[in-house]
């Protein structure tokens, strides 16, 4: 069967940067196999291109998720940052007002304890965001220090994780801090999964492998020497002291960089496409690999597929956290156009609130009337949570 790669003219003449994800989703399907037209493509060479479609879709996919999020950065940041900006200043007049009030004399014992469960809430708030003034101030007015607060959390966490594992958490660092204890976590699930495998690769080193494992094994070695050949061969055509022109050695020596970079994260179709930059030839000799090395290459494909469609799921999550949304909200143009209305209009209220408190503790007889709404709402609050509890 005489199988080829299909060329595209928008593939042969690709100057662009291939660190361009749309570019790259592009030109991925310059490589698909096509045959005669009196000829059918193999299991193994369909999976091929569909492999490859897979791949390209997810690039895209991301190509879409970057282009959407950096166009919505500066409209999210510009919006919710100047809101959150005022609603810091509002606490911090209110903290100053609370802290002067308190010091004074026109309060009664439980008004300042009210007034200083207050202050210290949102003390612990400002200080969580770095402001150490703020801190300073929490820990004047409360019987537990922001610090002391901490290491309360981290044991109760550690005690969370030593019952989930049903040992205790070992590590060569002290376990006073969160970070600490997620690389304890860490360590010793990577020592349990090293534990793990060390006997399942002990015990199966007694067994005789089975035709399907001596195949998977075969194509994984196949798989990986195509993968050296291709670029051992652009190594070869791309040497840039090979070249006396100076423009064609930058451009030699930018191909070499991608090729280096494609290489590293085992990327068949980044280097297939390089491939095609320098010289269709290549490519075409390619295509005439035997059915099992076509095989092998769609073990390749496979696994970058895998990684990509990982990189994926991991990057909306980082983006998801980024702009404060939820897996329920839908991250298209739209959605997020929605989602910062309605991040802004719950700003908006929480700062017209706050500008009333203001104003209304800035008289002695507001001051007394708005602690006494903030107890009967601390009393609300706890029997709403003893009711969630119980």
């Amino acid at each position: 069967m005489n199988t080829q790669f299909s060329f595209f003219s928008e593939a042969d003449d690709c100057p662009g940067d291939s660190a361009d994800p749309k570019a790259a989703a592009t030109g991925s399907s310059a490589l698909r196999l096509t045959v005669g037209k009196d000829a059918r493509l193999s299991p193994a060479q369909l999976r091929f291109n569909r492999l490859l479609a897979r791949i390209e879709k997810v690039k895209e996919q991301m190509a879409d998720l970057e282009t959407l999020a950096d166009a919505y950065r500066p409209q999210y940041s510009a919006t919710l940052t100047s809101l959150e900006d005022k609603k810091q200043a509002l606490m911090r007049s209110m903290i100053h007002k609370l802290d002067e009030c308190i010091q004074g004399t026109g309060l009664t014992a439980v008004q300042k304890r009210i007034g200083a469960e207050i202050l210290c809430d949102l003390t612990e708030a400002l200080a969580a965001l770095g402001d150490e003034t703020m801190q300073v101030l929490h820990d004047k007015y409360s019987a537990r220090s922001l610090r002391d607060k901490e290491q309360d959390s981290i044991a109760d966490m550690r005690d969370v994780m030593e019952q989930m594992l049903g040992q205790p958490l070992k590590s060569d660092e002290p376990l006073d801090s969160f970070d600490a204890m997620m690389n304890a976590m860490a360590q010793h699930f990577k020592e349990t999964t090293g534990d793990d495998q060390t006997q399942r690769k002990a015990t199966g080193a007694s067994k005789k492998p089975t035709v399907a494992q001596k195949k998977a094994a075969q194509q994984q070695e196949d798989a990986e020497t195509v993968l050296r050949k291709v670029f051992r061969q652009l190594v070869s055509s791309l040497h840039p002291d090979r070249e006396r022109d100076p423009a064609e050695k930058q451009r030699k020596t930018t191909l070499m960089s991608e090729a280096n970079v494609a290489y590293g994260r085992q990327d068949l179709v980044a280097l297939l496409q390089i491939q095609m930059r320098v010289e269709q030839s290549g490519v075409q000799s390619f295509a005439q690999l035997a059915e099992e090395k076509i095989e092998a290459m769609t073990l390749l494909l496979k696994q970058q597929a895998a990684e990509l469609e990982r990189g994926l799921h991991q990057r909306k999550h980082q983006l998801l956290e980024e702009f404060d949304l939820s897996w329920s909200d839908v991250f298209s143009a739209a959605g997020l156009r929605t989602r910062l209305l309605a991040q802004e209009r719950v700003l908006q209220r929480e700062l017209s609130v706050m500008q009333q408190d203001l104003l209304q503790v800035q008289e002695a007889a507001g001051l007394k009337q708005w602690l006494k709404r903030q107890q009967q709402l601390m009393r609300e609050d706890e029997k709403d949570r003893a009711r969630r509890f119980f």
